[in-house]
């Protein structure tokens, strides 16, 4: 066999080209300093080496790179059927007895090993027998010897019959092969039966979804009517309070006067009033008296701010479309968040910059757009404390950006065959941006967003209908565009986009194709 160029290896027994020219017999022992009983070990060792090659079916070959000669051991010939004396220890003898077909591979896998490409040369090839039948036999070698350059010398190796198991192997592949045409046999009918199933779960799943929003929008009912009537409860007694600090503050101050007249004319108190004077510390009691009095009132103030905003948020619209100041819904939802904006002793406050442009009066759900717009207010909150727990240095804020536009300018074309621009002159588009600095969403996570029943927040703290019924609620209610624009690290940009006239949802489904 022609040997390229080998690669340098790191010799383990440097030898001479010289030295390995002559391969010794397994039972050439004979050297003039063993004594009789190492002579007797060896022997015995190489009988058992023997009797475990011929237990485990392997035979034994040494190659000499240099000269070409190789020994074949006794049960190396055997595996093949011939005698001891019937193959020639030479490299030429294997290639005779290779199959033409796979002499390439064992030359190309031979060069790969001696290049260092692999840690061991191992191919599987056929041989010829003495019956003239092919074996498939795996060889396996490493070289052992090297010269003072680096160069192989010598390698030794293992021969083994897998003829057998290459049998087993390819009735097991023709096995496959016929469980994999009975499969295909079969799949016809198991695609007509999954795409039925995937239909049925795919209806099932809207079924679940509607069910989902009817129960959303009844609870939503539910609750802007319960808010409805709690906030005309505390704005009744707070409206009763807030209208009585002020002549009670004005009474205080009269009293207060009328003690400091005394003090002034009488400066001599009676024992018992000098000791009642004593323990009450009168000038304490007039300056904190008035403090107190413009602390209730102040609070009640808050209270009605918080009751006015509770009363527009939770506006019933009975079904129709009314024009409305979107800048006042924002303030209501605003007002009713300030608890989880203002700074608390674990984090910072969040601040939230408006920069509202002139919007006209707008048509449309208002009690529902207030919805919209607390659900993407809470998720921007909550972006925003999430990264506030890993960045303590972080100032989080929320930007609320409105402004008006002319139609051909607008984020969304318009598809909407049955307007009459004449009637309506011309149109123009709301554009309203929610954005805030949070650690923003990835791209796969934000192509799901909108999508119901969607969530990345732990269990319990939201259902992922949020921004599912928001954006029923503009792009169905209000023929609008709800888009998303974020970016890692830098935030999340909501866009609503709505005309300024509406039509109605009736007229809507009336002219909808389904």
């Amino acid at each position: 066999m022609h040997i390229e160029e080998p690669a340098t290896y790191e010799s383990e027994t440097p030898l001479s080209v010289q030295d390995s020219q002559s391969f010794p017999k397994p039972k050439d022992l004979s050297q003039e300093d063993l004594s009789q009983e190492n002579l007797d070990t060896c022997q015995c060792s190489q009988a058992a080496l023997q009797m475990a090659l011929i237990a485990s079916g392997l035979g034994l070959w040494d190659w000499n790179l240099v000269t070409d000669k190789t020994y074949y051991d006794p049960q190396w010939k055997h595996i093949l059927g011939y005698e001891g004396d019937e193959i020639d220890d030479e490299q030429k003898s294997f290639e005779q007895l290779v199959h033409p077909q796979d002499l390439p591979r064992i030359r190309q896998v031979l060069h790969d090993y001696l290049q260092g490409c692999t840690p061991v040369f191992e191919v599987e090839l056929r041989m010829l027998t003495k019956s003239g039948e092919w074996k498939w036999i795996l060889t396996c070698g490493k070289v052992f010897q090297w010269d003072q350059f680096g160069k192989p010398v010598r390698m030794a190796g293992t021969h083994k019959d897998i003829t057998q198991d290459k049998a087993i192997a390819t009735q097991q592949y023709q096995l496959f092969e016929q469980i994999q045409t009975e499969i295909a046999q079969r799949q016809s009918t198991e695609d007509q039966v999954r795409e039925t199933s995937q239909q049925l779960e795919i209806t099932l799943n809207e079924l679940k979804y509607t069910q989902k929003q009817l129960l959303q929008n009844q609870k939503m009912a539910n609750l802007g009517q319960l808010v409805a009537d709690m906030a005309n409860e505390i704005n009744n007694p707070v409206s009763f309070i807030y209208g009585n600090l002020h002549p009670a503050s004005q009474y205080a101050e009269d009293l207060i006067r009328i003690v400091e007249l005394y003090q002034h004319y009488y400066p001599t108190p009676t024992p018992v009033i000098a000791l009642h004077l004593q323990r009450l510390d009168l000038g304490f009691v007039k300056t904190d008296f008035l403090k107190l009095l413009w602390s209730m009132r102040a609070g009640s103030e808050r209270v009605k701010e918080i009751v006015f905003a509770l009363r527009n948020f939770s506006t019933s619209d009975e079904g129709q479309m009314k024009k409305v100041d979107l800048h006042e819904g924002f303030d209501s939802v605003l007002r009713i968040l300030q608890h989880r904006l203002k700074e608390k002793p674990d984090r910072a406050g969040i601040e939230v910059i408006k920069d509202f442009g002139e919007l006209p009066l707008i048509e449309c759900y208002s009690g529902e757009l207030n919805q919209v717009f607390m659900n993407i207010l809470t998720n921007a909150i909550d972006a925003l404390e999430e990264r506030m727990k890993h960045d303590f240095s972080f100032n989080p804020t929320i930007f609320i950006h409105t402004e008006v536009l002319s139609s051909h300018l607008s984020l969304v074309n318009s598809n909407e065959p049955w307007v009459n621009d004449k009637l309506l002159g011309k149109k123009h588009k709301v554009i309203i941006r929610i954005s805030d600095n949070g650690k923003g969403i990835l791209p796969h996570i934000q192509k799901h967003i909108f999508e119901p029943f969607f969530t990345t927040k732990p269990v319990g703290k939201g259902q992922g209908l949020g921004l599912s019924i928001s954006r029923q609620i503009i792009v169905e209610k209000h023929q609008g565009k709800l888009k998303c624009n974020s970016q890692l690290g830098q935030g999340t940009e909501l866009i609503i986009e709505m005309n300024t006239t509406a039509r109605h949802y009736a007229a809507i489904r009336k002219h909808a194709s389904f």
